[in-house]
C-alpha cells in the first residue's frame, strides 16, 4: 500500500531552525544578508540532516538562470570531440555550470531536435559543432534562424556557418600548407589527398592549403589525385584504394582516415612509409603509439575547448561580446614520411 509522504518545504526547515522561511531562502540561495555565520551554518546543517531537496526549477524561474550549458557534437566516437567535451566540462564546471551533452551522429534532423530540446530546457548557453548534413543544401540556415530567434548565447566550435556567430576554430589552411610543403621538401611530387566533407570549413581550408602548397612549389595540382569523403576510417580505406599506385605520399585530412589507409596498406602488402608516405591531421591519442607513428598536426584541443567555454560564459554575461578565435596547429613529425 502506498503511503503519501509529505514533501519537505522551506517552512519545515525554517521551523526546525527557529528562523523565518526568508532567512532559509537567503542562505540556501547564497544571497547576501545580515544573517550571522553561526545561523547560516545551522541552516545548512539542518537542511542536510532533513534531506531537504532545494527546488532548483523554482529557483531557475525566479532568477532566469539554470546554470546549465548545452553542448552538441557530431560524433562522440571521434576522439577529437570526446576529448573536447572533457576539457569543456571541466572548465564549465569550474565556473558553476553543469553540462547537457547531445550527439547528433552527423545528422541535420538530430541537430534540430537537440537544439530545440536544449532551448526548451532553458540552458544558459550552447556550444555547437554542426553536423556535416547541416552544412549541406544550406540546412544550416534553419539552425541559424532558431538560434537568432531564441537569442540564447552560443559559440560554434571547430565547424561554423556564415554569419557573425562567436566561433572557435583552427587555422586549417595554414596547417595543411605546412604539412603538404613537408611532403614536397622530402621529394614527393605526386601527392594524394583524402578530404573530409567539402561542406565543412575544415575540409575547405585543408584542401585550399594543400593545393596552394602544391602550386606555389611548381607542381601540378591533379584533381584525379583527390578522393572526396568523410572524416572516418572507411573513407581512408576507400581513398587508399583510389590512390595506391598513383602517388608516393598521401595527406589524409584527419587521423581516422590515415588509420584506414594503414589498414588497406596492410591488406595490399604496401609498406608505410617505404612504399607510400602518409600524414594525418588532429594527432589523436593512437597516432603516437601505432607501429608506424603518424606524422600529423596537433590541434591545441585543450586551449580551443577552454577558449570556447570561456567565450560562452562571457557571452552569457555580455551578449554583444562576440569573437572569432582562430588557433594555430602544431606540426608533429614522426615516422610515416621518408625522402622519396
Amino acid at each position: 500500500m502506498k503511503t503519501n509522504k509529505k514533501k519537505l518545504t522551506l517552512k519545515d526547515v525554517a521551523d526546525a531552525c527557529g528562523v523565518s522561511p526568508t532567512a532559509v531562502s537567503l542562505v540556501l540561495n547564497n544571497r547576501e544578508s545580515n544573517i550571522s555565520k553561526a545561523t547560516k551554518e545551522k541552516i545548512i546543517r539542518v537542511a542536510n540532516e532533513m534531506n531537504y531537496q532545494f527546488n532548483n526549477v523554482a529557483r531557475s524561474l525566479a532568477i532566469q538562470k539554470t546554470n546549465t550549458i548545452g553542448i552538441i557534437i557530431p560524433d562522440i566516437s571521434n576522439a577529437f570531440f570526446s576529448e573536447s567535451i572533457r576539457y569543456m566540462q571541466t572548465e564549465l564546471h569550474k565556473q558553476g555550470y553543469e553540462v547537457i551533452l547531445c550527439n547528433s551522429e552527423e545528422k541535420f534532423a538530430s541537430d534540430i531536435k537537440y537544439l530545440n530540446l536544449l532551448l526548451s530546457r532553458q540552458v544558459d548557453g550552447i556550444i555547437m559543432t554542426v553536423s556535416s548534413e547541416s552544412m549541406e543544401n544550406e540546412n544550416w540556415k534553419k539552425i541559424k534562424a532558431i538560434l537568432d530567434n531564441n537569442g540564447t548565447p552560443h559559440v560554434l566550435f571547430d565547424r561554423y556557418f556564415p554569419g557573425d556567430e562567436a566561433k572557435v576554430s583552427l587555422d586549417n589552411e595554414s596547417s595543411a600548407y605546412h604539412l603538404t610543403y613537408y611532403l614536397i621538401k622530402n621529394g614527393h611530387t605526386k601527392i594524394g589527398l583524402i578530404t573530409g566533407p567539402m561542406t565543412l570549413n575544415s575540409s575547405k581550408g585543408r584542401l585550399e592549403g594543400a593545393k596552394r602548397a602544391i602550386i606555389e612549389n611548381g607542381l601540378k595540382f591533379d584533381e584525379k589525385n583527390v578522393f572526396y569523403g568523410k572524416y572516418d576510417i572507411e573513407t581512408g580505406r576507400l581513398g587508399a584504394e583510389h590512390l595506391f599506385g598513383k602517388v608516393t605520399a598521401i595527406f589524409s585530412f584527419n587521423d581516422l582516415q590515415a588509420y584506414g589507409v594503414m589498414e588497406k596498406a596492410r591488406e595490399r602488402n604496401i609498406k608505410i612509409p617505404q612504399d607510400v608516405s602518409l600524414i594525418g591531421f588532429d594527432d589523436i591519442f593512437y597516432s603516437s603509439i601505432l607501429e608506424t607513428k603518424l606524422t600529423t598536426v596537433k590541434q591545441p584541443l585543450e586551449k580551443m575547448s577552454r577558449a570556447a567555454s570561456n567565450l560562452l560564459v562571457e557571452l552569457i554575461d555580455n551578449a554583444n561580446k562576440k569573437k572569432n578565435l582562430s588557433f594555430a596547429g602544431k606540426f608533429i613529425i614522426r615516422d610515416s614520411v621518408i625522402k622519396h
